[in-house]
């Protein structure tokens, strides 16, 4: 019984291991993608000083965004391309209307930074694989 018990325990440990590398072979740039664009926007947050009413219409505004861009990416009647071209409107959509909640001041000091981290980009455009790490804003 202690035989059975502990092939079944090793065969679980071998299955959740082998699930693991398998899920984590994905796409291995993901996370750092996600983790650097979370760290970008932070970065600009902290240095535009919103306001909490600011804060919480941003907040509604990024939510209804990715709602919209949910939308397209599952629209099964759109063509990548097509795809690609509406998000790119909905992006610029959003950009406009990010600026419509900042200040005069605000806005100055986010186009600033849009433009650096632009030059940034330009000066390390992609990593090894081939892929841009760069978020989309």
């Amino acid at each position: 019984m202690k035989k059975l018990f502990f092939i079944a325990m090793a065969g679980f440990f071998f299955a959740m291991n082998t699930n693991a590398q398998v899920s984590g072979n994905a796409n291995p740039n993901r996370k750092f993608q996600s983790d650097s664009s979370h760290h970008h926007r932070g970065q600009m947050m902290d240095q535009l000083n919103l306001t909490p009413d600011q804060k919480s219409q941003l907040k509604a505004l990024h939510e209804s965004n990715k709602q919209q861009r949910d939308v397209i990416k599952n629209d099964a009647s759109l063509t990548q391309e097509q795809k690609r071209a509406k998000i790119k409107d909905l992006q610029k959509t959003q950009s406009d209307k990010f600026n419509s909640i900042l200040t005069p001041d605000q806005q100055a000091k986010r186009k600033a930074y849009m433009e650096k981290r632009k030059s940034e980009r330009k000066m390390h455009p992609k990593n090894s694989s081939g892929t841009n790490t760069s978020p989309v804003q």
